[in-house]
């Protein structure tokens, strides 16, 4: 078992807060402007999509790894939709947007299903409480 531990601080005076966890920098954290918060500042509406896209891009990483697929670059971004509902504000929807670029157009049937699967493998994907899609796109460009 491991245990991840997090510690936020903030005072009555000031809608930003600081949320740090051992030996790593702190971050700043408002609310998003939807809740009158400044753009400039992380939410933890945006850390909730951040976790989504660099777990699955690490979870990715791996597949590929294990798989011995060879890629140059990939870009995940993810639109996580926040939505009413009966027991109040929660993120209903999420689509995953991998953009991969790969060096040969044989592979990419196979590319394309570690780019699915890697939804499902993603700890942080498959711990949540959401309708996830992955809605991946390749480019080929030879080296």
């Amino acid at each position: 078992m491991s245990i991840y531990k997090t510690v936020a601080r903030g005072s009555s005076e000031s809608i930003q807060l600081e949320v740090s966890s051992e030996f790593k920098p702190s971050l700043s954290v408002t609310p998003p402007p939807e809740f009158k918060g400044p753009k400039e500042f992380w939410s933890p509406e945006d850390i909730f999509c951040a976790s989504i896209s660099s777990c699955y891009l690490l979870t990715f990483k791996a597949m590929a790894r294990f798989k011995k697929l060879e890629w140059r670059d990939i870009e995940v971004s993810v639109d996580a939709h926040l939505e009413k509902s009966p027991t109040g504000l929660k993120f209903t929807k999420v689509e995953i947007r991998p953009f991969l670029t790969i060096c040969c157009q044989s592979t990419v049937d196979e590319y394309l299903k570690v780019l699915e699967s890697a939804k499902s493998n993603c700890l942080v994907t498959s711990s949540m409480n959401c309708d996830f899609s992955v809605i991946p796109k390749i480019k080929v460009k030879a080296k």
